[in-house]
C-alpha cells in the first residue's frame, strides 16, 4: 500500500511540473472578444501554446476591418490576464489588382 501511495505521489509531482498546452483556437476566441471593440475582425494565434507556472508567451496576428494585419507579442500571466504588444509595424491589406473589363473582342481578352 505504501508503494502505491509513493507511486501516485511521484506521478502527481511529475505531472505538476509539466506545462499545460492550450489550443491556439481557444486563445484566438479570447483575444477576439477583447479586441473586437478596437476594430479587430479576426485573430490567428500559435497552434499550441505552453502554459507554465509563470503564465504563457505566444504570438498572434490580428486582422483589422480594412484588412490590415498586425503581429502581436502576447502574454498571459498566472492570473489569466492577457496583454498584447505590437511585434512589428502593421502590414497593409492585400488587395487584388483591378481587373480589366472584358470586351466583345475574343483576341483582346
Amino acid at each position: 500500500m505504501l508503494v502505491f501511495i509513493a507511486g501516485v505521489g511521484a506521478l502527481a509531482i511529475f505531472l505538476a511540473r509539466r506545462p499545460t498546452v492550450a489550443d491556439g483556437h481557444v486563445m484566438e476566441a479570447e483575444f477576439l472578444e477583447l479586441l473586437r471593440p478596437q476594430g479587430v475582425t479576426a485573430v490567428a494565434c500559435d497552434p499550441k501554446i505552453p502554459i507554465g507556472h509563470q503564465g504563457a508567451a505566444f504570438a498572434c496576428t490580428a486582422t483589422l476591418r480594412d484588412g490590415v494585419t498586425q503581429l502581436l507579442d502576447c502574454t498571459m500571466d498566472r492570473d489569466g490576464k492577457f496583454t498584447a504588444n505590437p511585434a512589428a509595424p502593421p502590414m497593409p491589406a492585400r488587395h487584388a489588382p483591378p481587373r480589366i473589363p472584358a470586351t466583345d473582342d475574343p483576341w483582346a481578352n
